[in-house]
């Protein structure tokens, strides 16, 4: 997609048409706005659903732009549904889908051959004097840690075979903390996760754990 269309529509301004459209409920969906090829009107907003129905029905095609706050610049629905068809389970637990989004790309162009994402976790809630989050990715092959700071993402990894241990603790409120220790010495904690997503990580922790000291 050009900048020239890009600058042509400004997100934050509705047109009549958004203006007009009966949002959804807020749901915590991504809510996305379309834009046919060719053309400069946008409409919307719409949910994943709602658009893959106006696919089905043909009032949209996959070369069709789509854009979702956060997003740099306007994309072909393909594209952008691609990722979202691939992240779709990994938000079983709860997790919010645009910050999933957000690390799946972030973390895809630096998996190895051979390594896969298997779950992403984010952070539900972070200091009284904060909104960033941190956030979990696990691969078949390494733990990604990611924190989100002003200037950007902030991210370390650590091999399976590193990991010596990982444990879990309840916070109460439906949530937990994540801690894992490296080469028995060193301890990272990640507080205040959903209590069904450190389950999930720590499930997931023991297999791998357990595969790459095989």
């Amino acid at each position: 997609m050009t900048a020239t269309i890009a600058a042509e529509y400004d997100p934050l301004e509705m047109s009549e048409n958004e203006a007009n459209a009966t949002p959804e409920e807020d749901s915590g969906e991504i809510q996305f706005s379309v834009m046919r090829r060719n053309e400069d009107t946008a409409f919307g907003p719409y949910t994943i659903d709602q658009i893959y129905e106006l696919l089905k029905d043909g009032q949209l095609s996959r070369e069709d732009y789509v854009y979702y706050e956060g997003m740099e610049d306007w994309q072909p629905i393909d594209e952008v549904f691609d990722i979202q068809e691939q992240i779709s389970h990994f938000v079983d637990d709860g997790q919010d889908r645009e910050k999933v989004a957000h690390i799946f790309q972030e973390v895809s162009p630096m998996l190895a051959q051979g390594e896969d994402i298997y779950y992403i976790s984010v952070q539900e809630k972070t200091g009284l004097l904060t909104k960033q989050k941190a956030a979990i990715a696990v691969t078949n092959k390494r733990l990604f840690i990611l924190h989100e700071k002003r200037s950007g993402l902030e991210l370390e990894t650590h091999r399976w075979d590193g990991v010596t241990n990982t444990l879990m603790k309840d916070e109460g409120h439906g949530l937990a903390t994540f801690s894992i220790l490296l080469h028995r010495e060193k301890r990272l904690d990640i507080p205040h996760l959903p209590m069904p997503q450190v389950k999930r990580l720590f499930k997931l922790a023991q297999e791998l754990g357990d595969v790459s000291g095989e």
